[in-house]
């Protein structure tokens, strides 16, 4: 069967010719009358034949059939002319299906050392380039994949690749060479987010792993893109752009065994502790260090007196020994805290 990107693409350039040029996938033509479809199983590809006021034509590679009306001046050349256009749009297909899937493996580490080599060079994939592997995850997809709903709205480079994982993921191999900062693929990331959104309706979570120079470090970029969204997903769940570089902490803290972080999150979080980190105060204590432990602007976030928060941060002081106002207290209680989300919880309260 015929891609719908491909078939669409022939439609679109078989629409310029001066005559009307109709072409359907030779596996999806059952709106035909039988007559014709047994017909068309015995006729010469690249032969124009006419049946029932229509000429029609096999095309052997991409597999499908192109028709005009048999009256028409000049129906028969220009049916030949568009068989000509399908077919060297099908082997171009062929040939990026063939490129996508070296990425593909290459990214999945299925291809390695010498092996990747030669496929790279026999299909002209460029070895050494600054690049970056974005990866988009759909959880909901409807009835497709995520590749199509993707691959008409991205906005790409020459050298991007756009590559179809599976069912619920893309990756895009970004050229750099245009890209400064990684503030910048996030911009992009979440430009992309909203087009999707206000096309499709559909949401997307992206991670973004680190710059690479050669082909055989795009695996690693892959992986690390993956891992920022599995990682992000758990410490910043209100977040939906993840970039790798970013979770140095989050990812630390994910490496700890689940008894050791749950040991330590319970030595501030526990039953004693239990009518102290209600839900008011740990929003309190959230917002202060969202706004990088300023007490005014706190304050003013929460529609509270400053000496009411004061109040609140003493009472956390004199409870727990932390006084969230100093750094170095306040950077211990979040991590503290923070590992709740890595099996901390699994401890329970004591």
């Amino acid at each position: 069967m015929v891609d719908k990107y491909l078939l669409d693409r022939m439609e679109a350039v078989l629409s310029q010719l001066s005559i009307p040029v109709g072409v359907i996938d030779r596996d999806g033509g059952a709106n035909l009358p039988q007559e014709i479809r047994a017909a068309l199983r015995e006729m010469t590809d690249g032969v124009p034949q006419a049946m029932g006021g229509m000429l029609y034509m096999p095309v052997k590679q991409p597999s499908v059939i192109l028709s005009c009306p048999e009256k028409l001046p000049g129906a028969k050349d220009v049916l030949i002319l568009g068989g000509a256009l399908v077919a060297s749009l099908g082997s171009g297909a062929q040939h990026s299906e063939t490129c996508f899937d070296v990425y593909r493996r290459a990214l999945q580490g299925e291809l390695l050392g010498a092996e990747l080599e030669a496929l790279s060079t026999e299909h002209q994939l460029p070895r050494e380039m600054d690049r970056c592997v974005m990866v988009f995850h759909m959880v909901q997809t409807g009835k497709g994949r995520a590749f199509d709903l993707l691959r008409e709205i991205t906005p790409m480079q020459d050298k991007d690749v756009l590559i179809d994982m599976d069912r619920h993921t893309v990756a895009l191999i970004k050229d750099m060479s245009e890209t400064e900062t990684v503030e910048e693929l996030a911009q992009y990331a979440q430009a992309l987010q909203e087009t999707l959104m206000g096309e499709t309706a559909h949401q997307m979570t992206v991670g973004i792993g680190r710059s690479c120079h050669t082909i055989d470090e795009l695996r690693e970029s892959y992986s690390e893109a993956k891992r920022s969204i599995e990682v992000g997903r758990i410490f910043q769940p209100e977040e939906s752009v993840f970039i790798y570089s970013r979770l140095i902490l989050e990812r630390f803290l994910m490496e700890l065994p689940q008894d050791i972080s749950a040991a330590y999150h319970a030595m501030l979080f526990n039953r004693k502790t239990a009518r102290l980190f209600n839900e008011e105060m740990l929003y309190t204590i959230d917002m202060f260090f969202k706004k990088d432990l300023n007490l005014s602007d706190t304050a003013r976030q929460l529609y509270i007196h400053r000496n009411t928060l004061v109040y609140r941060l003493d009472k956390v002081q004199r409870q727990i020994g932390l006084d969230l106002r100093s750094f170095d207290d306040a950077v211990t209680f979040k991590i503290l805290m923070e590992l709740k989300k890595c099996g901390g919880e699994k401890l329970g309260r004591k």
